[in-house]
């Protein structure tokens, strides 16, 4: 039997990159060589196809999602957080490949992945569902911006001078006015981000939850809040001596647009989640230990 007639469970394989990523076309045209002895389709988005020149089939991203049964990100995490949006409604698998200076969430080196493309196409990976965000921009009854995020949506100040009062409720129920530099609405995915560095919890990824994190809080009490996920967060930043003032609302830090105090923000969980692929059974926390030098004894 032929290792095509064998590998039958994956039929169109995308591949995504960053622009001039070190190591990428070392690492892309073995798997391309490895996909076509399989007869795997294999798709190129763009920056990939630039790094490998070859004659390979070329997608723009968004098509190339719609058409792939799995893609591989080579990047770092910001990439995968970017393809994640675009793969998340479509409910394709990732798998993030280190490229990158970090590799957080991409944390699968490429040595591994070349050695077990056979154990990929015969299905021997599993996959973590991880929830996403849905963000909304609403003025009066019209929904001016959408977005979806895999990470987090900050409303934070655009005048460093001035501090914002964000009015904040749950499920309709006032939580706080946060009088702060802003406030971050995570998932448990994102956790480990700007959450993070804005002193909230690390949340293990297979929870499912929503956490509130102010952002430099003018007051002792304002602490971050942990929330059910099927909660519905709204934000509404006060005025300014009865002048409109404006905020800026960002979605894993790759969507941004403006917001005044005529509009309300919605968060809440997306209809669909993440389905990123491990190919080892490494956890959260030894990702953790590695990566952030977590609970490790000097």
């Amino acid at each position: 039997m032929s290792l095509a007639a064998e590998l039958t469970n994956l039929k169109t394989v995308g591949l995504v990159s960053g622009q001039q990523r070190p190591g990428l076309r070392e690492f892309a045209e073995p798997l391309i060589a490895k996909l076509h002895e399989a007869e795997v389709e294999v798709l190129l988005d763009p920056n990939t196809a630039q790094s490998c020149p070859g004659g390979y089939e070329q997608r723009p991203r968004e098509e190339l999602v719609a058409q792939a049964d799995m893609v591989i990100v080579m990047g770092g995490d910001g990439l995968l957080l970017r393809v994640a949006r675009l793969a998340g409604p479509a409910q394709v698998p990732l798998l993030g490949v280190d490229l990158g200076s970090f590799g957080f969430l991409a944390a699968v080196q490429p040595a591994m992945v070349l050695d077990r493309v056979d154990q990929l196409l015969a299905g021997g990976y599993h996959i973590q569902q991880r929830l996403m965000l849905a963000v909304e921009v609403q003025r009066g009854a019209e929904v001016t911006s959408r977005f979806f995020g895999l990470n987090d949506a900050v409303i934070s100040r655009v005048y460093p001078r001035w501090m914002t009062r964000l009015d904040t409720h749950v499920d309709g129920e006032r939580v706080a006015v946060y009088p702060a530099d802003g406030l971050i609405v995570a998932t448990p995915t994102g956790s480990t981000a700007y959450n993070l560095s804005a002193g909230g919890p690390l949340v293990d990824p297979d929870l499912d939850c929503l956490i509130l994190t102010p952002i430099c809080p003018h007051t002792l009490y304002l602490r971050p809040l942990i929330v059910d996920d099927d909660s519905v967060v709204t934000v509404k930043v006060e005025q300014r001596y009865d002048e409109p003032v404006t905020v800026r609302l960002s979605v894993d830090g790759q969507e941004d647009v403006e917001v005044t105090s005529e509009d309300l923000v919605v968060i809440q969980k997306a209809p669909f989640k993440a389905q990123l692929v491990r190919l080892d059974q490494s956890s959260f926390f030894e990702r953790l230990h590695t990566k952030l030098r977590w609970g490790l004894e000097r």
